[in-house]
């Protein structure tokens, strides 16, 4: 008995011994004795950052995520303009636009423009880091399936189906709205029930109505005209950000091929890097697909209409 507490009082000696000389024992990590770094994520849809990958990445880089998830400009904004502000946010394209034309984003360029440089040059405007405030990282081309493989006038005349489901994104809504408005057909589109689906809810299938839904090689979806869009989301950080060297240093890990190949069949998107190329990717979830599809009548959203909900709600009585 008195010689195990020898050993062990011998033990404790050396550690110390080693903690003084700066070398831990083996087994032991230095970050199991220092406090994670903290970061305030802003994300408009879980599914941009989900829960899986937030706990991954707090285990890979040791940080803490404070993540709010909002579909509220308003909201959005405020934490933008804040100083402090939010360290990281997750957004669609065309709210980080509005963003930055109020010089509100910074660089997302990485470290000697590595990130820009990953990302497919079918997705950038401007290979000028300096300029790079918006890193794209999923794209997905939408259409609407209908029951029976039916056109989507076919579908409106059809008043045995009752049932639109289309995307909860208000600016996309009524950009539709405004379309049917111009072709005539919207005493059409309001004798249908219409409901919304979260990003996560796009595997829908169509046995209850027509769907809006991502866009593969296997679905055609008619040929009328400003029926599909362009949507793209990614990562900015805000100008006011304390933590922009860390907020770059998780994008980093965020985007290298491996997490992004691993994640990407786990979500509804396609992937905007032109790095993403494993065999496990099929070649319409890849950067250059994009190509291949006609953008022809697409509608593709440029800018945060700031309005968008009175205007859905004054002008086509729909309340999202």
């Amino acid at each position: 008995m008195k010689s195990n507490i020898l050993w062990i009082f011998f033990f404790l000696i050396c550690m110390g011994v080693g903690f003084l000389h700066g070398v831990l024992p083996q087994g032991i990590s230095r970050s199991y004795f220092s406090t994670p770094r903290k970061i305030s994520v802003l994300t408009t849809d879980e599914v941009l950052f989900p829960m899986n990958l937030r706990q991954e990445l707090e285990e890979e880089l040791h940080v803490r995520f404070s993540v709010t998830v909002t579909r509220d400009w308003e909201s959005m904004l405020a934490n933008v303009v804040a100083s402090p502000s939010a360290d990281l946010i997750f957004l669609p394209s065309y709210w980080a636009n509005t963003l930055a034309h109020q010089n509100l984003l910074a660089n997302v360029a990485g470290i000697q423009g590595e990130l820009l440089r990953r990302v497919s040059t079918d997705f950038v405007k401007s290979r000028n880091p300096e300029t790079f405030t918006f890193l794209p990282i999923y794209w997905m081309k939408t259409g609407i399936d209908t029951p029976l493989d039916e056109t989507f006038l076919d579908y409106l005349k059809n008043k045995k189906e009752t049932f639109l489901f289309l995307l909860a994104d208000e600016d996309l809504l009524l950009k539709h709205f405004q379309t049917w408005k111009e072709q005539g057909l919207l005493e059409q589109i309001n004798s249908k029930r219409i409901l919304t689906l979260q990003l996560d809810q796009l595997s829908k299938t169509s046995d209850e109505g027509a769907v809006e839904t991502p866009l593969n090689r296997d679905f055609r979806g008619g040929t009328h005209p400003f029926l599909s869009a362009l949507l793209i989301w990614g990562a900015a950080i805000p100008a006011n950000s304390t933590q922009k060297e860390l907020a770059l240093e998780i994008l980093e890990v965020l985007t290298n091929v491996e997490h992004q190949e691993k994640g990407l069949l786990g979500t509804p998107f396609n992937s905007t890097f032109s790095t993403v190329t494993g065999k496990e990717i099929p070649l319409h979830r890849r950067a250059d697909f994009i190509r291949d599809l006609e953008l022809k009548d697409t509608l593709i959203l440029e800018t945060k209409d700031q309005e968008a909900p009175l205007k859905l709600k004054n002008d086509f009585n729909f309340i999202l």
